[in-house]
């Protein structure tokens, strides 16, 4: 046997035309129809559907390589993958999208006021298109979002009905705040918008601003563009092309200015450090001032004195300013040292930049300073507790130890050159000592002015170089490409839709096309048959709409006429030479056409010259009398039939009747209908009648009931020359081959040959067959003039 699907079957050629037959041709409404609800599908989702808007920025990290033009060893490492560049870039990607920078954008923006517009079907964002803008509010604290309606007042361009919800609305005056229990807020007419339209009603919404940046911050998407640059791509996709700009950009500013803050922040440290000492160094200068001023005035000194004073403190100067700048370095060592060695100051930074003249100190303090800098940009987008974070905390305490250590060692190193200064300024003073009172006061009032002065002018210095470096600080990233707003959006994609929906509306009628055949269970072809049973196919039998049960006559050129005269043809071929033959028509199933090919079938062969007889064999539902159009008139109440002939109640020659369709067509009807129809047909009589009956035609055509149902059809296979099956096309379940297939192996019917039935009565496809072999499609349909006239397939 075949294989069961002629389309899965590699050794057998694929038909091109049968397929589009199958699936496409016979479904064409359904494509028209799926088309055309895809395509309102595809429209109505492009009119309706939010665009959205993509904006892109590009902006170029700044690190120590790209700052300086050199390429440094630790680049070199770093781009080897044994070292860690000092500006990490996907660390700065995690601060760009961390919520604390996003929300700083948000309140800047005031992205937490919505402002939209009502339209028939959906709301529309107008951002800062709307005709009434919020410039101030203040929400209660227990309110997380709240919505307001705006109206204008036609003829008063200065008020506006402002409403909530179901309460009561209220008039409002633009520019005065307005006080409710939800808040207080200030509404300001938009001098961008000239007309407030009365068609769509302004709303004003107030959401959480976390939200927004959270939203925002997962939205924003970042990428490096190249793996050996630092340059960042940020895309954002909004409904409003102007507010995701604004956002972009915003985006950058406050990273650059979040990152200068974090530079100047040792530079801070250090300018508010160097303010406290000079305060208190301030008030001892005004003293020591006062203290020199008051001696002079209680003292007369003659010039000689002043010369002398002025000598001896030349040989004090350089001494006494060494000593004063150990004596401040000692004095921050101390500082340094309490600071670290407090729990409460664990990640504060260092004053740096004039510290200690001491390198390992310096580097320390440095490399402290960053790990604390770098720590905070961490927490940014990190929790306490995250492991990236602990590890730091542990580096930075480690790094704190060895501080204290390097500052105790340096104290050590500032004390032995103050000792060696000292003893030096003690030589001087007991030269001191030989000059008399007055002249040796005056030398020491002066000397500690000038060593306050000394210092003073040295922290001042100090600090002007650390209001410099805070002034001079540089962004941290520079715009390449600032974010402008795209006047098309990317979303929806129109071609794409409409791609869509011609695939749906082409898919879908074709699923349903291919599943409804995978679900129909009934005979489509003769591929069909050809697949399930080696029996021949004797013909096909187009279906007829003329509503006649007789379309064979002599005239009758019509397609259902012409395939009745290639199955005469056909039964000549399969039993050629035999002077009266008996064929046998029958079925799966009742309503198949049995009673319809045999009156046919006989009216073919009698009109080729040749004695018929058609006999009524369907003892159980008989149709052929009804068929040949006697059921009703006065003559069929009195015609005798097989049930009398076997019952023994009439001969061979009472049973015999002409049908007046053609003096060649004779027929036998059934009779009345029996209680046991296969025991009479058992009897011996039947026997003698096939006899009689073939000594006096030279064909019998025998209707017999379906022998899907009952066993008569096998009860007669000794006394015919072949069996006749039919299969209706959209009718016979695929089931009946099987018992076809079985039948004709089993040769359980002489010579079986199948009958295709009602070809195109339900949209079959691959019909046509004639003697088994090939097939053409469509045979004889519109061809023939009469089938025009009288509408008949």
């Amino acid at each position: 046997m075949n294989s069961p699907d002629p389309f899965l079957d590699a050794d057998k050629p694929v038909d091109l035309r049968l397929l589009l037959y199958k699936y496409l041709l016979r479904f064409w409404w359904l494509y028209l129809i799926g088309i055309a609800l895809a395509s309102a599908g595809a429209w109505l989702y492009l009119r309706y559907t939010t665009p959205q808007y993509q904006v892109k920025s590009t902006m170029l990290i700044k690190t120590p390589e790209n700052n300086t033009g050199d390429v440094s060893q630790e680049f070199i490492l770093g781009e080897l993958g044994l070292a860690q560049g000092s500006s990490n870039v996907e660390n700065e990607i995690q601060i760009l999208k961390s919520r604390s920078m996003m929300l700083e954008v948000v309140r800047r923006l005031n992205l937490q006021i919505i402002y939209e517009s009502e339209g028939r079907i959906k709301r529309g964002e107008q951002y800062l298109n709307s005709p009434v803008l919020v410039t101030h509010f203040q929400l209660s604290d227990s309110m997380r979002g709240i919505r307001f309606e705006l109206d204008p007042i036609e003829y008063d361009t200065n008020r506006f009905v402002l409403r909530r919800g179901e309460n009561q609305p209220m008039e409002a005056v633009f520019g005065d705040t307005v006080r409710m229990a939800w808040g207080d807020f200030v509404f300001r007419r938009n001098p961008d918008v000239i007309k407030w339209s009365t068609e769509g009603q302004s709303i004003i919404r107030f959401v959480p601003a976390e939200g927004v940046a959270q939203s925002y911050a997962t939205r924003v998407q970042m990428k490096k563009i190249g793996d050996w640059s630092s340059v960042l791509e940020l895309t954002l996709k909004d409904p409003v092309a102007q507010k995701a700009a604004d956002v972009l950009n915003t985006l950058v500013e406050v990273y650059n200015e979040v990152a200068i803050q974090d530079k100047n922040r040792v530079a801070a440290s250090t300018y508010d450090f160097i303010n406290e000492r000079l305060k208190f160094l301030t008030a001892e200068l005004s003293e020591s001032e006062g203290e020199l001023e008051s001696f002079k005035t209680r003292n007369t000194i003659p010039g000689d004195i002043m010369m002398n004073v002025t000598s001896a403190l030349d040989e004090f100067k350089s001494n006494d300013a060494e000593l004063a700048r150990l004596q401040l370095q000692q004095d921050i060592i101390d500082n340094l040292e309490t600071f670290l060695t407090s729990p409460v100051s664990s990640f504060d930074l260092l004053p740096a930049n004039f510290v200690v003249e001491n390198a390992d100190l310096n580097s320390q303090t440095e490399r402290y300073n960053e790990l604390q800098l770098e720590r905070r940009r961490r927490l940014r987008t990190l929790n306490e507790d995250h492991p990236t974070i602990m590890e730091m905390n542990e580096r930075i305490s480690a790094l704190r130890t060895v501080l204290v250590s390097t500052l105790r060692s340096a104290r050590g190193t500032l004390g032995r050159k103050a000792n060696t200064l000292s003893q030096k300024n003690t030589q001087l003073q007991s030269r001191l000592r030989t000059m008399p009172g007055v002249e040796r006061e005056l030398i020491e009032i002066t000397r500690q002015k000038n060593i306050k002065e000394n210092l003073y002018l040295y922290l001042l210095q100090k600090r002007e170089e650390s209001a410099i470096s805070m002034a001079v600080a540089a962004p941290n990233a520079r715009v390449l490409d600032a974010a402008q707003p795209n006047k098309s959006p990317i979303e929806p994609k129109r071609q794409l839709a409409y791609a869509l929906a011609l695939v749906l509306g082409l898919g879908l009628p074709l699923g349903i096309a291919v599943l409804a055949d995978l679900l129909n269970d009934t005979v489509q072809s003769a591929e069909d048959i050809k697949n399930a049973t080696a029996a021949p196919i004797a013909g096909t039998i187009g279906h007829s709409r003329s509503g006649k049960n007789l379309v064979v006559s002599r005239s009758s050129r019509s397609a259902v006429a012409e395939m009745f005269r290639l199955l005469r043809a056909n039964l000549q071929f399969l039993h050629p030479g035999q002077d009266s033959q008996v064929w046998l028509v029958t079925s799966g199933a009742s309503g198949e056409g049995k009673s319809f090919v045999s009156l046919n079938l006989g009216m073919t062969l009698a009109i080729g010259s040749k004695r018929v007889a058609l006999i009524g064999m369907d003892l159980r539902k008989p149709k052929l009398t009804q068929y040949i159009g006697m059921e009703n008139s006065d003559i069929s109440r009195h015609l005798r039939g097989v049930t009398h002939y076997l019952i023994g109640e009439a001969a061979v020659s009472d049973i015999i009747h002409p049908t007046g369709l053609h003096e060649n067509l004779f027929f036998v009807p059934s009779g009345p209908i029996p209680p046991n129809p296969a025991e009479l047909l058992l009897q011996d009589q039947t026997t003698t009648l096939f006899a009689e009956l073939r000594r006096q035609f030279d064909y019998i055509i025998v209707d017999s009931p379906p022998i899907g149902l009952v066993s008569d059809a096998l009860l007669l296979n000794a006394h015919i020359t072949g069996a006749l099956f039919l299969v209706r096309q959209g009718v016979s379940r695929k089931g009946a081959l099987q018992l076809i297939d079985d039948l004709y192996t089993n040769r359980k019917l002489t010579n079986l040959a199948v009958i295709i039935n009602g070809i195109g009565a339900k949209g079959g496809y691959g019909y046509g067959y004639g003697y088994g072999y090939g097939y053409g499609y469509g045979y004889g349909y519109g061809y023939y003039e009469d089938d025009k006239k009288k509408g008949k397939k």
